[in-house]
């Protein structure tokens, strides 16, 4: 057994067949859905047979469980408000229905930034009135008009949202250069002391307006400070030091209960920010897991060996260009399915909305869920929708990933990360689901396989896949 697919636990014999016992006196069925660039998301049909597969058998074990799923969803960015406000307002209801209703992506955790990112409107903190170490002048005023009506929105389709915070930059006056862009964090006790007010107030400010803010984290991307948008550099210990002498004593003083994750990293090494404060016991016990992004996706199974109690989640997808390509949708859904595989409990895209010309603040227009047509009121479904409905749609929180066993065909056309083609889970219902992609320009002949029950399908070329087993 690999390290990717070493277990978690594994459950009894008798926990084993609560699926088949949910189901007593149900023949055993497939629904099977599938996503070409031709035809997404279509219901095709496949027989469930007792036999042991061919050569390209997908084996599923129930009884080898990982990690649970806390859910997917994306992140909460001014330009996606302004792109729905655009639009007529029963567009506007499909828009949010696609994305967090159950009959479509079905998001349950979402991200939003703690002040400006690169998709607000324009830069700005929540106290950007030097010297206030008090936070006197600390205000949630802005996004009371722009980003909580966004969540709210999403709220009235799925009341119980979870959504997490991280800023982009800290209030400019906080930091060396004293800009949104560029320069390092001060590192005086005073302004770390009311940095760490400032994410009191905020957990506190949010809660206040109804929204479930379940966790946040110090610094989107720390080890960067040289792009054209709010950043900031930290070191690992720095950041280390911040939560532990400062963010931690802070939140606990003020009885703020809230979930510290570490991140958002984007390193490969443990080294750099991980092991600093992970491997710290002072700090270590109050930081409740690691959220990762692009090259540091690669140190989720790492993580999971050396801290095998701390959650993951990816927290942002590739950007892209604004083309919206199927090889894209399909690189992405592969990427879930790999994150999935490495213990990330959440997966996060990264604009979920655009307009038809939204770009960034420095004109950078990328990939997003859906693009709203303000002129036209069309939604458009982009390719990566579908790799994230083929996720969300049958797989909801509280699926625990199961064991499976992929054959090398099935694995094909995979890149440096293993495991980006098959992922599997029992949902809460005792069903049994299967996510499978065929990235190859030929399509795949296959044999799904749980215990004595079995399904021989064909999957399309270049295509997403999601299998539900019930019954079997």
């Amino acid at each position: 057994m690999t390290r990717t697919m070493r277990p978690l636990l594994r459950i009894s014999a008798l926990f084993c067949f609560v699926p088949g016992l949910l189901h007593a006196g149900a023949a055993p069925s497939l629904r099977w859905v599938s996503s070409t660039e031709a035809s997404p998301w279509r219901e095709l049909s496949a027989t469930v047979q007792d036999h042991a597969g061919g050569p390209n058998t997908i084996r599923i074990d129930p009884g080898v469980s990982y990690q649970a799923v806390d859910g997917i969803g994306g992140c909460f960015n001014e330009l996606g408000w302004t792109a729905l406000l655009a639009i007529d307002p029963a567009q506007r209801a499909v828009a949010l229905d696609a994305l967090f209703d159950a009959s479509g992506c079905n998001f349950a955790v979402c991200r939003v930034g703690i002040g400006a990112n690169d998709f607000a409107l324009e830069w700005y903190s929540l106290d950007e009135t030097p010297g206030d170490y008090a936070m006197d002048k600390f205000s949630i005023d802005r996004d009371r008009s722009i980003l909580i009506p966004y969540i709210k929105a999403a709220m009235q389709v799925k009341p119980g949202l979870a959504v997490w915070g991280v800023p982009w930059s800290p209030p400019s006056w906080m930091k060396t250069n004293g800009a949104y862009r560029g320069g390092a964090m001060r590192q005086d006790s005073r302004t770390l002391d009311a940095y760490a007010l400032y994410f009191s107030k905020y957990v506190s400010a949010y809660r206040a307006e109804g929204v479930n803010l379940f966790a946040i984290a110090p610094q989107n991307e720390p080890k960067y400070n040289d792009n054209n948008y709010p950043q900031c550099a930290w070191t690992g210990s720095e950041i280390n030091g911040f939560l532990r002498d400062h963010l931690l004593p802070r939140l606990k003083a003020d009885r703020v209960d809230v979930q510290v994750w570490l991140g958002t990293i984007v390193n490969r090494d443990l080294g750099s920010y991980v092991d600093p404060v992970l491997g710290d016991p002072a700090t270590g016990p109050g930081i409740f897991g690691v959220g990762y992004q692009y090259d540091g996706q690669e140190a989720m199974i790492l993580t999971h060996d050396r801290y095998p109690g701390k959650k993951m989640m990816q927290t942002e997808t590739e950007c892209y260009n604004g083309e919206d390509s199927w090889d894209e949708g399909m690189n992405t859904f592969g990427r879930l399915i790999a994150d999935m595989n490495h213990f990330a409990s959440g997966y996060m895209f990264w604009n979920m909305i655009l307009g038809e010309k939204s770009t960034s603040t420095w004109g950078w227009r990328q990939n997003s869920l859906l693009t709203l047509d303000s002129r036209t009121d069309r939604i458009a479904y982009n390719p990566e929708f579908y790799s994230l409905k083929h996720f969300g749609h049958f797989v909801p929180p509280g699926a625990v990933r199961i064991g499976s066993t992929v054959p090398v065909a099935v694995n094909r056309g995979d890149r440096a990360t293993p495991g980006e083609n098959v992922a599997a889970f029992r949902i809460p219902s005792g069903d049994l689901v299967v996510v499978v992609r065929n990235p190859g320009r030929r399509a795949l002949p296959v044999s799904l396989q749980a215990g004595d029950r079995a399904a021989d399908v064909i999957l399309p070329a270049r295509s997403m896949n999601s299998f539900v087993l019930t019954g079997w």
